[in-house]
């Protein structure tokens, strides 16, 4: 591993990316191939999670080397904590597991506070997910009262440790995600189900390929012309208000790229073996991005669209777990607490830049207003413009993500102090626009009842 360490560093003072991200470029190209083997000609369940698990050790020490440790205590740690608090252990094993990458997230920051260096925190806040969903799932095997999809995803006998360090450990996943439950692994690695016959992979390995370049490449040419920190220079203050959102509005599609550019990779990189397979011929079952994100104005289309399986996790083991999906149908009260503590757990799970709780905390406010303004056109004729006229439907579209954008850019910048700067540049306008319209509907309701609520 020395000896692949200095060709990379050659590539990186040739090439100059950094050494880091081309150890998890590497990584994944090799998980990639060794997928098509794993596909190929690895059968029988005991060889299975053998081979996977060892690849995936393997890579994983390839690039966190010592810091592979932490990995290794947390999962021994939280397969304890199931096996002893049995039907009471989600909400201990969650807590703890948040803790843990807490702790991480802290210590990162303060050794390279604003820095992009990988390191092990990536693959605790991608495994927590795993170590999370699987006391939830362990749990749901000893209840009798499940939602239709507890029912299905539930673990009825607790796997053995090997089995569940090899659900951890998969390669498949192992690098940068996406996660994935111990249902989907399980019925994976036994060829079950649609995973009996699972067609060619190399189609959808090329596409996911294809889309990596495309975005990858786009951004490698079109970021120094829409540079991020531009938005916080006195020069870009001295705009007006139009050509700013015109401008930031490219900026932030950009530097989207770079993020489709990696999930679609890491996507590729589980795609080849043929666990993202649904059937029917559809490799969308475990899914990291949809690179459409941009072209819908609906703010819940576009959380779902974004970090996949991380929203996934987020619905199934905080959002309909803090009250049961028919309390939160009866109480609206309980609906946006539940909906307001994902936020927070999504912003934790983050990390604890400041810019992350300045982005989620005005994503919630920006979620309850398009509820409003989604339940106005279902109640009254006001707005069918919007779905009927094409300029009406554009400025619909252009406004949303202007205001989606703002916060993405918040969320970027990190620090207060460029924060505050790009706000005072833009003149506060979103804002305003956001917070007036958020009290217009709290302060008059209109819209929000149906006529038979009203009668």
């Amino acid at each position: 591993m020395d000896l692949i360490d200095t060709k990379v560093i050659e590539l990186s003072s040739k090439t100059g990316i950094p050494d880091d991200q081309l150890k998890i470029f590497i990584s994944l190209i090799f998980c990639t191939l060794f997928g098509f083997l794993f596909k190929l000609s690895i059968r029988g369940r005991q060889t299975r999670l053998i081979a996977g698990s060892v690849f995936g050790v393997l890579i994983t020490y390839y690039i966190y080397r010592s810091q592979i440790i932490n990995v290794l205590f947390q999962t021994f740690v939280v397969y304890i904590m199931v096996k002893v608090l049995g039907k009471k252990s989600p909400w201990p094993v969650f807590v703890e597991s948040m803790i843990f990458v807490a702790v991480h997230h802290i210590y990162r920051q303060y050794t390279d506070y604003g820095g992009w260096k990988m390191d092990v925190t990536t693959i605790l806040m991608m495994d927590t997910p795993k170590w999370t969903a699987f006391a939830f799932c362990v749990s749901d095997g000893l209840k009798t009262q499940l939602s239709k999809e507890q029912e299905i995803r539930k673990i009825v006998k607790l796997p053995s440790f090997f089995e569940y360090f090899s659900f951890i450990f998969f390669f498949a996943g192992c690098v940068l995600g996406p996660c994935y439950d111990y249902f989907d692994f399980d019925q994976f690695i036994n060829e079950d189900k649609e995973y009996k016959n699972i067609p060619s992979t190399i189609k959808e390995t090329l596409r996911l390929l294809k889309n990596t370049l495309i975005c990858m490449g786009i951004f490698l040419f079109a970021e120094k012309y829409f540079p991020l920190h531009f938005v916080t220079t006195d020069e870009f203050g001295t705009y007006n208000v139009l050509y700013q959102t015109l401008w930031f509005n490219i900026m932030v599609a950009i530097q989207r790229t770079k993020y489709f550019g990696g999930w679609q990779l890491a996507e590729m990189s589980i795609a080849s073996c043929g666990i993202t397979y649904q059937g029917n011929g559809q490799f969308q079952k475990i899914k990291a991005v949809d690179v459409d994100w941009d072209l819908t104005y609906n703010m819940k289309d576009k959380v779902e669209k974004w970090n996949i399986s991380i929203q996934t996790w987020l619905r199934r083991y905080v959002y309909t777990r803090i009250y049961t999906e028919e309390e939160m149908k009866k109480s609206a009260g309980k609906q946006n607490f539940a909906y307001q503590m994902t936020y927070v757990v999504s912003s934790l799970w983050h990390g604890f830049y400041i810019g992350y709780y300045f982005s989620f905390f005005q994503w919630a406010i920006m979620n309850n207003v398009n509820k409003a303004i989604f339940r106005v056109s279902c109640n009254t004729n006001y707005l069918k413009i919007f779905e009927t006229n094409p300029l009406a439907k554009f400025i619909r579209w252009y406004v949303a993500n202007t205001l989606f954008n703002v916060f993405g850019i918040t969320f970027l910048l990190l620090s207060v102090d460029p924060i505050l700067k790009f706000y005072s540049n833009i003149r506060y306008v979103p804002h305003i626009l956001l917070y007036v319209t958020y009290a217009f509907f709290l302060i008059t309701n209109f819209g929000q009842k149906s006529k038979k609520q009203k009668e």
